[in-house]
């Protein structure tokens, strides 16, 4: 505990002096992309590698520092749901007779990136910006060329940005599509069932139905899917393009449900029963138990 009284004693001792010193005021404000303000964002501030300070940016984005001379700076400026960027300050190199000489305000505005899930950001645990003392204009410039090859690599995490939610908008279409085209659909038993015939390899006519069955309609097609589906569950894997579909149809009295699950290519996952979506754990326990009639036929959709 003394020890910690001691480094906060020493810390506020070095800013008294600090105060009475020439320093240095970097002052900026903090926007999105989109030229918004981040108000609240957190300005940390590392010292010569080892003294910690921080500070936040007003409800308008707006901060200001107040660097002492003969120092080091690293800057990380970060708001939580954003990308955190760095910027690196040298006041090293002003002489004693030069310190009495008036320094301009210095503006270092920041651009946070709004974070999106699966881009890389790792680009940014490096500063985007560096200034340092010019002795030969008494100024403090940046590294134009350095600024030059950041900013092309952050072109580059935009664009990956870009694709990143295009991937995602893509995604959540084809999801909705899948909801909207895989409804199966229940019918009461008074309705003879819809059906689709599929040509396998040996030619023979496999019926697929989607629907409830009237097991005393007198139809040919109503006939194959009797003869087809006996009480219990059968399972049946129908391969289609980007996607594989594990159908399992219950006959239960006279009744019959029709369970699918749709795997896609692209890691999507749907299960539905009877034109309701329903979970996954929902899918296997109403079907997994005690296959009477487990084919494991492949039938290629066209």
């Amino acid at each position: 505990m003394k020890s910690l009284k001691y480094i906060a004693l020493l810390f506020l001792s070095l800013h008294y002096c600090y105060a009475q010193q020439v320093t240095i005021h970097f002052k900026g404000k903090i926007y999105t992309e989109k030229n918004s303000s981040i108000g609240g964002a957190n300005i940390n501030v590392v010292q010569d590698e080892f003294l910690p300070s921080s500070t936040q940016a007003d409800a308008d984005g707006n901060y200001n520092l107040y660097l002492p001379l003969n120092r080091e700076f690293d800057i990380t400026v970060s708001k939580e749901g954003y990308v955190q960027k760095k910027y690196f300050i040298s006041t090293k190199g002003i002489k004693e007779d030069q310190k009495l000489a008036k320094f301009p305000d210095y503006v270092a505005d920041v651009v946070l990136f709004t974070r999106v899930e699966g881009v890389d950001y790792s680009l940014f645990d490096q500063p985007i910006n560096k200034y340092s003392y010019n002795p030969k204009n008494h100024n403090m410039d940046y590294d134009e060329k350095y600024l030059k090859e950041m900013k092309l690599a952050m072109k580059a995490i935009q664009q990956a940005e870009r694709d990143a939610e295009k991937a995602e908008k893509e995604k959540k279409i084809a999801e909705r599509k899948l909801a909207a085209q895989s409804k199966v659909g229940y019918i009461p038993q008074r309705q003879v069932a819809v059906t689709t015939p599929i040509q396998s390899q040996n030619d023979k006519t496999i019926v697929i139905s989607n629907t409830v069955i009237n097991k005393k309609a007198q139809s040919a097609e109503v006939v194959a899917l009797l003869a087809k589906y006996q009480p219990g569950v059968t399972e049946e894997i129908i391969q289609g393009k980007n996607v594989y579909i594990i159908q399992r149809v219950l006959v239960k009295e006279e009744e019959v449900w029709i369970y699918q699950k749709k795997v896609f290519t692209w890691g999507g996952v749907a299960c539905f029963r009877d034109n309701q979506s329903i979970t996954e754990g929902i899918f296997e326990q109403e079907t997994s138990a005690n296959y009477n009639n487990f084919t494991g036929t492949a039938i290629s959709s066209k």
